[in-house]
């Protein structure tokens, strides 16, 4: 089985993301709901994960209207599929800002 993490950078001030609301689904099943930390980071979703084809949904509109900004995106989404042999460490980073965002495989 695999771990999941990831960390939301804001790229617009250089600081974390603190307090963005990120949904776990498997196959549009809600499977975990976590916030991040100060840092940024959630450090581990549970359950661990089997193979299957995931979505980590971060609720931006949301934290961009905390922080008394506007943005084009209310949510990213990272979509990703893990093997049937996968028994490792994923790391999903998001980079935001109000006028977009990405995403890579983090370590």
């Amino acid at each position: 089985m695999s771990t999941l993490s990831t960390h939301i950078l804001d790229i617009s001030t250089g600081t974390p993301a603190q307090g963005v609301t990120v949904h776990l689904e498997r196959e549009g099943a809600l499977v975990a709901t976590g916030v991040t930390n100060g840092n940024g980071r959630i450090m581990e979703f549970v359950p661990l994960l089997t193979a299957g084809r995931y979505r980590l949904v971060a609720e931006l509109g949301a934290w961009f209207a905390q922080t008394g900004r506007d943005t084009l995106y209310p949510c990213a989404q990272i979509d990703f599929v893990i093997g049937e042999t996968a028994d490792e460490h994923f790391h999903l980073p998001f980079v935001i800002a109000p006028g977009g965002w990405s995403t890579y495989r983090g370590s």
